[in-house]
């Protein structure tokens, strides 16, 4: 769903003089423009393509410019595919470290403790995060250096899957029409009850992939059982997230789910196996304005999941089709829980 954030700036205007990282750092996110919001973004090593509207983008430059001081005088992390050094270790002196790999035919960053990454040490956890439609495995990588209570508390390896082109050229983790589910949102009620029982084109695929992804997963983290893996996503990877968590056989249950700005889908196929995992642990967000993913489908979920047995905690938030900063804290203390 993530294209849509072109059409939804085009309202805004871009003409303003270039300022300096310090001077857009100091500025205040109110005053800066779209293009100057973007820069700011960008510096700290994060994405816009998730923020569908100009809050959105106000609210991705205030998480810019925290990582920004505290990055400041830190030294740079390593570059992509290649193992950190000590100067990238945690405060207890543990070597961080990133690679790219081939997961499933998907590729991936990896982060993590470099002994875990290498198969020597089993980590506490290990969070998978699948990116939204239209978007880059690179969106959300830099959670690992907004969840510093949790990374400094557990060895944590993070996996982020790029899902492959679709038919509209864009990523996919399955066969989605965006413009179906905006015209159900505005046919009200029935048209999303009737949408949310069908399974969409490529599901099936993708799930077989998905269940071969945790397989590799594991292998590669020292064969970490499943009780020691977090599923999440956003948008369209939250469905996805949600989905493969409940594909498990039952004595296979994950820690948790995370689902950011997500729906639910083949309800009819979720509540017999929600039953089975019974008591599985979700985490699920999702903004009052969202325009993409309608808001009402979160609360749909929420009674779902809570009807199967599952333990939920919902936060809202004021935003659109995006993940607020403020909710960052409140999900890094749900994985810090598991």
């Amino acid at each position: 769903f993530d294209y849509y954030e072109s059409v939804a700036l085009t309202t805004f205007h871009d003409d303003e003089q270039p300022v300096t990282l310090s001077g857009l750092m100091a500025s205040s996110v109110d005053n800066l423009s779209v293009k100057q919001l973007r820069e700011l973004i960008t510096s700290a090593g994060l994405s816009y393509v998730d923020c569908v509207e100009k809050p959105e983008l106000r609210a991705r430059a205030v998480e810019a410019s925290a990582l920004l001081a505290a990055k400041d005088g830190a030294p740079a992390s390593a570059p992509e595919g290649k193992a950190s050094s000590g100067a990238a270790a945690r405060e207890d002196g543990e070597a961080q470290s990133e690679k790219t790999m081939t997961l499933s035919g998907y590729d991936c960053v990896v982060k993590g403790p470099a002994h875990c990454l290498d198969g020597t040490v089993q980590p506490d956890l290990v969070i998978i995060i699948l990116h939204g439609f239209g978007a880059t495995n690179g969106d959300f990588s830099s959670l690992p250096s907004s969840s510093g209570r949790l990374v400094a508390a557990k060895k944590v390896v993070w996996v982020f899957p790029q899902a492959p082109l679709g038919d509209l050229g864009m990523s996919a983790w399955w066969k989605i029409d965006p413009m179906k589910w905006m015209s159900a949102a505005k046919a009200g009620g029935d048209g999303l009850a009737k949408l949310i029982r069908e399974e969409p084109p490529g599901l099936a695929e993708c799930r077989s992939r998905m269940l071969k992804l945790i397989d590799e997963v594991e292998a590669m983290a020292g064969g970490v059982p499943t009780s020691r893996l977090v599923l999440g996503g956003f948008s369209q990877g939250a469905i996805t997230a949600m989905d493969l968590a409940l594909q498990l056989p039952k004595d296979r249950r994950v820690a948790g789910v995370t689902v950011l700005s997500g729906a639910p889908v083949v309800i009819d196929q979720w509540a017999p196996r929600l039953k089975e995992h019974s008591g599985l642990k979700v985490f699920v967000t999702h903004g009052s304005a969202d325009m993409v993913l309608p808001f009402a489908a979160s609360g749909w979920l929420k009674q779902l999941l809570e009807a199967g047995g599952a333990s939920v905690q919902y936060e809202v938030h004021q935003g659109g089709h995006g993940l607020a900063p403020d909710t960052i804290p409140k999900l890094v203390a749900f994985w810090s829980s598991l």
